[in-house]
């Protein structure tokens, strides 16, 4: 229909309408569909679970880090986070799920990213973040900015910071008051703040890949 009837989405009659990759597509009820449950399927579920569980509390870093290199695709910021953490999220059964958050992105893009890092935990409620950057002329712009990106896998929930000059090269991050004493995850990501720069046809939003800059118990 072309759009005709606009976006048709669920059970209508004897028919199922959704969304697939820009275009409405519509095919026949199956009332009885097989759902087997092997271990194997079940192992997968779960890694699934985790991972969409892991979108949703670090999605206010995803959602940033993942904006440009979602655009063009048929995802999301939060399903691109999905597909590139895949492998960082592990079963050997059902009762053994493992998350490689050293691993863990929270970024993609062709930005320069982060050099090195290092983090300090010991001044209760804070992160200090003290960070290097170096890269090619063709991965930088003048307007590149520096988020932080901190996560608390005990609440189930990240901060993420303001943008940050990318030669400051130090910050102290303020995290909620019962942190104190759990333990933190530290990931850091540059980001375009302006528009296209000059030949290097750099996006505005352009972001790097992630550099984990450290892990320990906050105070």
């Amino acid at each position: 229909m072309k759009g005709v009837l606009g976006n048709q989405y669920g059970k209508v009659g004897p028919v199922v309408a959704r969304k697939f990759r820009n275009e409405n597509v519509y095919s026949a009820y199956q009332g009885n569909v097989a759902n087997p449950r092997t271990e194997k399927q079940e192992i997968h579920r779960l890694r699934f679970k985790t991972l969409s569980q892991l979108a949703h509390d670090m999605a206010c870093g995803a959602r940033w880090g993942f904006v440009t290199a979602s655009k063009g695709t048929n995802l999301s910021p939060r399903n691109m986070f999905q597909k590139v953490n895949w492998n960082f999220v592990t079963a050997a059964g059902l009762d053994a799920i493992s998350v490689d958050y050293t691993s863990l992105q929270v970024s993609k893009g062709g930005l320069a990213p982060v050099s090195s890092a290092e983090c300090n935990f010991d001044t209760p409620n804070t992160v200090k973040v003290d960070w290097t950057r170096t890269g090619a002329a063709c991965q930088c712009t003048p307007n590149d900015k520096v988020y932080i990106f901190v996560y608390c896998a005990d609440v189930k929930s990240g901060i993420l910071s303001a943008p940050i000059s990318t030669s400051d090269n130090t910050k102290d991050i303020e995290v909620p008051n019962d942190w104190n004493g759990l333990k933190v995850y530290v990931y850091m990501f540059c980001r375009n703040e302006g528009g296209m720069y000059g030949d290097n046809n750099i996006p505005a939003g352009e972001c790097s890949s992630t550099t984990f800059a450290g892990q320990g118990n906050i105070g």
